[in-house]
């Protein structure tokens, strides 16, 4: 519960950055004229921030995935990490049972952040572009991989359940890492 704590109020911290504003002297070169783009300019700001806010809630949903997937590389070395430095033993089990414990509220919180992401993204540019159908691609995998992760959560000793659920988040990852580099 304390590491659970402590993910919440790193999330807070990377959401609250959203709403500081740098003020540098040299923001007066716009000229504001008596007729002029007051009323578009409010808009086209307010655009931006939902932008703004859809790219913030995309990073939290890539550290979520990050955060969830990371039970992976730890329960494979875990032998190794426990032979080479065995005064950090302990250390190294909480984190395992903390991700073990958590991996699939995790899991559900970065998929909800990608599902947000999408939407916000889609609602400010009003049409679905390539990038778009890419980042929609790699939720319905992700989303696929869910719906075999709530089964293996129920059927634990099925190995070919767990394989396709980590074959599917990878090539779910994989997609959206791309969808990152070209947008």
């Amino acid at each position: 519960m304390r590491y659970l704590k402590i993910l919440c109020i790193a999330l807070t911290f990377i959401f609250s950055i959203q709403y500081v504003t740098t003020v540098f002297a040299d923001d007066d070169f716009e000229e504001h004229y008596e007729y002029g783009d007051e009323h578009s300019d409010k808009e086209d700001h307010e655009d931006e921030r939902y932008e703004d806010i859809g790219k913030l809630i995309g990073w939290s949903s890539l550290l979520a995935i990050g955060a969830a997937g990371l039970i992976f590389p730890i329960r494979r070395i875990m032998k190794s990490v426990i032979t080479t430095f065995p005064q950090s033993k302990q250390l190294y089990i909480s984190i395992t049972k903390f991700l073990g414990k958590y991996h699939i509220l995790i899991g559900i919180a970065a998929l909800m952040l990608s599902i947000c992401h999408g939407v916000l993204m889609y609602l400010n540019e009003g049409e679905l572009e390539s990038e778009g159908i890419i980042g929609l691609a790699a939720v319905i995998l992700m989303i696929i991989a869910a719906i075999m992760g709530a089964v293996l959560f129920k059927n634990k000793k099925v190995k070919s359940l767990r394989t396709t659920h980590t074959i599917l988040v990878t090539f779910g990852v994989v997609i959206a890492l791309f969808h990152i580099f070209i947008s």
